[in-house]
């Protein structure tokens, strides 16, 4: 057995050889970079990629498709487990996902998970029931793990466990069995999560001898209508196979597998190694160099079919994938993040010219096309490699909008680039944004019949429930994938749900305006209607940018207007020229206008080395981040998902960005920062309010 590597960071990127690829993965973000070419074409699996650690087949619930041998006992203690997963760390493995049985009911397992993540590199999730999770255990667990992952099933109390966790700022998703009796509830269950915060649903397949928990054809069909109507992200178990062919796939599994026994391993409550929790039998393993061995030797039997009903292993592999780099977000579960931009014109025929040249070209989701590479070639805009179009392209008036759900980084900065050109303004350039993103409507009506028909068809056509403000209506709706009439061209769900949006409108004499736009999680719609829109005597531009560098070569580009610090910059002025945006997305940053009002700061801090330990905790970095700011400055500081994160509310970024730079490297801190209008509904709301006078006025002078 080869010697052991010296372990490296969890804020590192890991290599990991593939069979003729080569994967990086970072384990704090779950960032996958895969390099398939003839530079990799000899490189062979060394370790198995990711681990699933059945700790326990204890489990509080007793579930009639459970696989589990629950009379089978534990034989882990958290000294055998940390020993087998610490030395399989050290020789190539990348995750662990325990399961079970219920994970939480194994008695050390809070230890054995804050052992690992201190000791090892290793990306750590767990799936849970949820019964046991309570607030204080969260709180212990939470800086320790990529994910974790709640099965939902009847009669229990699911819904608090998620209420839980969307509180706490967890990244977390749900498994749910899709079985023939669930089909008719599924829509709305899948509708419930949304609203809980849930940010993915994975479909999970039944494996087993029960015919009545199989889907068949019409089932399967079913589900793959469910899939595309979701309101939350939903992906298919591996078990799947290829069966439901109208769902997209990131790769056709693992090389063409579904990867047991290769690319992942079930590690069982009795130390076994088997390919899956459904193989009958398993191999026995007290220590890493037995679990690689068996890995190893047992090939042909690990890469064989479960001998179950609802297997989908194929026969033979699938072709390999083609030569290329390719980059996604995820752990054993996902974590990619929404990618969206909203811009806004002056003149309408200018969102409009600019939503036109861009349509003829675009397919969904694909790299940019010979059209649009001609278009951006034409305004002298450079092409990053690796850039998508859009899941969904829109316009309503003015602004413009573009989406793509599931995103690890900018998919489009070349078309942030072409807004800024064209005169526009990007009022939201959302990257890997986590918080639910939503178009934020308004509608003016003539007269109060008008309103209160419209009302009913929202709530009829199931679209939203919007807040009355005189003879206007303002509100979040979903974005959808809506049924098209036969002939009309599937321009995406956020284009979909628009028309639906335009057609009332229509219907029923209103005028339409509208913007994508994050929500918090607490939604206080009436507040947002009654508060008072910033002024808009003066304007602001905050920037990103991938280095310090970048950073300042914009600065003789603005005038002299900008503050930069480090490798962000924010700009305040009664007039914000345009061609300071698209000089900051020609230097690989990224810029979104703001409003002059308040403005959101929200830095996390990591230590520079290990043993720095100031300002660790949200209590002491408050106390040492206090005297650089002043009284006007509103400061909170919590918990973020690894390091302590500190929010700054202020009507002077420019004094504050500087500040929150000199106090990062003054304590040998990293920082990451983000900015925000503190009251971004009201702003939205503000400028819908514009937009619908602009239009009604239109109306009337015809």
């Amino acid at each position: 057995m080869e010697d052991a590597v010296p372990l490296p960071s969890r804020d590192e990127l890991r290599p990991h050889a593939l069979d003729g690829a080569l994967l990086w993965f970072h384990p704090r973000t779950g960032t996958n970079v895969r390099w398939d070419g003839a530079e990799t074409r000899r490189l062979t699996r060394r370790a198995p990629r990711v681990a699933l650690f059945g700790i326990t087949n204890r489990c509080n619930l007793a579930c009639s498709f459970c696989s589990r041998d629950r009379e089978a006992g534990s034989e882990w203690t958290v000294d055998g487990a940390f020993d087998v997963l610490s030395g399989l760390a050290r020789r190539g493995l990348l995750e662990v996902a325990f399961g079970g049985g219920e994970p939480l009911a194994f008695a050390g397992f809070d230890e054995l998970l804050t052992r690992l993540a201190e000791r090892t590199a290793l990306a750590l999730h767990f799936t849970t029931n949820g019964t046991l999770l309570t607030e204080r255990r969260l709180r212990a667990l939470a800086p320790h793990v990529g994910e974790i992952r709640v099965s939902v099933y009847r009669d229990t109390p699911w819904e608090d466990r998620l209420e839980l966790l969307a509180a706490a700022g967890v990244t977390f998703g749900v498994n749910v069995l899709a079985t023939p009796a669930l089909l008719p509830s599924l829509p709305a269950l899948l509708a419930r999560l949304a609203q809980l915060g849930c940010r993915d649903v994975a479909l999970l397949r039944y494996v087993g001898l029960d015919p009545d928990n199989h889907l068949g054809p019409e089932g399967e069909r079913r589900l793959a209508e469910i899939i595309a109507d979701s309101p939350v992200r939903a992906r298919l178990s591996v078990c799947f196979g290829d069966r439901l062919e109208p769902v997209p796939r990131l790769f056709e599994g693992v090389d063409g597998d579904c990867g047991a026994g290769l690319d992942f391993v079930t590690i069982t409550s009795d130390r076994t190694l088997k390919a899956c929790s459904f193989q009958p039998r398993g191999a026995p393993v007290r220590s890493a160099d037995d679990v690689l061995a068996a890995w190893s030797a047992g090939r042909a039997r690990l890469l064989g079919p479960a001998p179950l009903p609802g297997c989908a292993r194929p026969a033979r592999r699938k072709a390999r994938l083609s030569d290329g780099i390719r980059i996604w977000q995820g752990f054993s579960g996902n974590n990619s993040g929404d990618c969206v931009l909203v811009g806004r014109f002056e003149e309408l025929d200018d969102a409009r010219r600019y939503i036109d040249d861009l349509l003829p070209g675009w397919t969904p989701g694909e790299p940019f096309g010979k059209e649009w590479r001609a278009l951006l070639e034409r305004e002298g805009i450079r092409l990053e490699g690796g850039e998508v179009a859009p899941d969904s392209i829109a316009r309503v008036g003015g602004s413009v909008m573009m989406h793509t759900g599931m995103a690890v980084d900018d998919d489009f900065p070349a078309l942030r680039a072409l807004l800024w050109k064209r005169g526009g303004r990007a009022v939201y350039s959302g990257v890997h944004e986590h918080d639910p993103v939503e178009i934020v409507a308004g509608l003016r009506f003539e007269d109060a019949a008008s309103l209160e028909a419209a009302e009913i068809a929202l709530a009829v056509d199931d679209v939203a429930v919007l807040e009355r403000r005189g003879l206007d209506l303002y509100g979040p709706v979903p974005v959808r994938h809506v049924s098209l009439s036969s002939g009309a061209p599937d321009l995406g769900a956020l284009h979909g749900t628009i028309s639906q949006l335009e057609a009332i409108a229509e219907r029923h004499g209103a005028h339409l305006a509208a913007e994508l736009a994050p929500l918090p999680g607490e939604a206080r719609w009436p507040q947002w209607l009654a508060a008072r829109p910033p002024s808009a005597d003066r304007a602001r531009l905050w920037a990103s940018f991938p280095d310090a560098a970048r950073a300042a070569s914009v600065a003789g580009s603005l005038d002299g207007r900008a503050v930069i610090a480090d490798r962000y910059l924010i700009a305040t002025s009664a007039r914000i020229p345009t061609r300071y945006g698209f000089q900051i997305q020609r230097a690989g940053g990224t810029a979104e206008w703001m409003d002059g009002g308040p403005v959101r700061l929200s830095a996390t801090f990591r230590p520079r080395s290990q043993e720095n330990t100031a300002c660790t905790e949200p209590a002491a970095l408050k106390v040492a981040l206090r005297p650089y700011l002043t009284a006007d400055d509103e400061l909170a500081t919590d918990q973020g998902w690894s390091y302590p994160r500190a929010t700054v509310s202020t009507g002077e970024p420019g004094r504050v960005l500087p500040a929150l730079v000199d106090f990062a490297r003054s304590h040998g801190l990293e920082m990451w920062l983000d900015a925000a209008p503190r009251d971004r509904i009201v702003a939205v709301i503000a400028r819908l309010k514009d937009d619908l006078a602009r239009a009604q006025k239109a109306a009337r002078t015809k």
